[in-house]
């Protein structure tokens, strides 16, 4: 099962080169406490001219590589892909603007790393706009552990301050 651990070394790259970034979908849903394989890592990053750039120097330089030879400008997600198949798709464009998500979002800890992960009130709302049954899923099983109180002291997730 892949696991956002699997994911640590971009974290790790991400957080050293000030990338404004913000963890959102499968990837959030586990670090929000709701345990279930992912396929990829999604993360929303600033649009700002610079900090594409920035982010997108950052994946390069752990070994990621675009799909597609468009600039990021024209894309609503880039897929990246590196060496060992792992699958980062890079949002600079999404359903919440990207100032509100970074302003809510958490720094959390995830194995030896610490990564930048939605709240669960833009995670919720997100899924529930792209309403496909696998997201249903994710709201279902958010919203019994959010009633359970375990959310943050249940689950893996710990604040990373």
């Amino acid at each position: 099962m892949v696991t956002p651990e699997v994911y640590c070394d971009v974290f790790d790259r991400l957080e050293c080169d000030e990338v404004r970034y913000v963890i959102i979908s499968g990837a959030a849903v586990v670090l929000h406490g709701h345990v279930r394989p992912i396929a990829d890592l999604d993360v929303a990053i600033d649009p700002a001219p610079e900090q594409a750039s920035r982010a997108l120097r950052a994946l390069a330089h752990i070994g990621f590589v675009p799909s597609i030879p468009l600039p990021l400008s024209m894309l609503s997600v880039l897929r990246m892909f590196d060496p060992a198949r792992r699958e980062v798709d890079v949002f600079p464009r999404y359903h919440i603007s990207f100032a509100d998500l970074w302003d809510a979002s958490e720094r959390v800890r995830v194995g030896a790393s610490v990564a930048r992960v939605a709240s669960l009130a833009h995670l919720l709302r997100a899924k529930r706009i792209n309403g496909r049954p696998h997201d249903l899923l994710d709201i279902a099983a958010l919203l019994a552990l959010s009633a359970d109180g375990r959310d943050r002291e249940g689950s893996a997730r710990q604040s990373a301050g």
